[in-house]
């Protein structure tokens, strides 16, 4: 019987390795397994907890706080403007400086909330936190930023 002289199967060991590929290779799937966590976490992550580490991270995470704040100044000078009106009446000096600072803090708070639907997440974490948000906001009954659809029909869902 003869015997092979070489084997085909198996490259010669002087070829060179191709580092730049492997490594592309590596840090691809390390970024695909982390942004996974990532988008996991966020997603898990209870809307009222904001992270100081990821609102260093992702600017969506600060304006989604500060949003959240805007509403409840909001809702406070609402209530003030409907006592005012109850106490001084509808026609009252005091009811139109009160609806005044209303027509403000609303035109402050669609402000922030442009600001949040048009600066773009840095991180999967942030984009979840941002439609998460979204979704809160409609559910609720309200408007995202002049979408003209509210609820489940919204660009987000």
């Amino acid at each position: 019987m003869t015997q092979a002289d070489r084997v085909l199967s198996t490259p010669p060991l002087n070829t060179p390795i191709d580092t730049n590929r492997r490594r592309f290779l590596t840090v691809a799937a390390g970024a695909s397994v982390a942004s996974v966590g990532i988008l996991a976490a966020a997603a898990a992550m209870p809307a009222a907890v904001t992270d100081s580490s990821a609102c260093a991270i992702d600017p969506a995470f600060a304006l989604i706080a500060v949003h959240r704040a805007a509403e409840i100044a909001h809702r406070e000078v609402i209530d003030a403007q409907d006592e005012a009106e109850d106490k001084y009446g509808i026609h009252s000096d005091e009811a139109w400086e009160a609806a005044d600072r209303c027509g403000a803090m609303g035109d402050e708070v669609n402000a922030i909330c442009w600001k949040l639907a048009t600066t773009p997440p840095t991180a999967l974490a942030g984009v979840a936190a941002v439609l998460r948000f979204a979704n809160e906001v409609e559910d609720a009954g309200l408007e995202w930023p002049d979408t003209d659809t509210i609820g489940s029909e919204g660009w987000h869902y």
